[in-house]
């Protein structure tokens, strides 16, 4: 499996306008992309971290229309959230702070499920079943 993590600090005010956008950008890539779930967080100091699961990196890659974001290959709805979700992040407060807005995780261990992955990072079926869900 394969993992990723966003984070940033918001503008204040919004809050709001960034979870709904997160939500319809997380929902498309589950429904549409092949991304198997997505977790929204927030610290204590107001640093927003949205964390995606996909089977592997190959897929979360080729989920990816393009370099360039919203890319044109994605749904209006979907480019509007990205465009959003650009204009929530508070750029200057992340670089200050030295925010990395992007990390990639390869999963080596996972006990989300109570259950250790084999050498192939693949979930139990029954694992896909609760993930499909989310």
């Amino acid at each position: 499996m394969f993992a990723v993590i966003y984070q940033g600090y918001l503008k204040p005010g919004k809050e709001s306008d960034y979870k709904t956008a997160w939500h319809v950008i997380a929902s498309y890539f589950i429904d549409h992309r092949g991304a198997l779930g997505s977790c929204l967080h927030q610290t204590e100091e107001g640093l927003w971290v949205a964390y995606s699961r996909w089977p592997d990196k190959a897929t979360r890659d080729a989920s990816w229309p393009g370099e360039d974001a919203p890319s044109s290959e994605l749904p209006d709805e979907v480019r509007k959230a990205i465009v959003t979700i650009q204009r929530c992040l508070d750029k200057e407060r992340d670089e200050k702070l030295g925010v990395v807005r992007e990390t990639c995780l390869n999963i080596v261990d996972d006990l989300i499920f109570n259950k250790k992955h084999a050498v192939n990072n693949t979930a139990s079926a029954s694992n896909q079943r609760i993930i499909s869900k989310l």
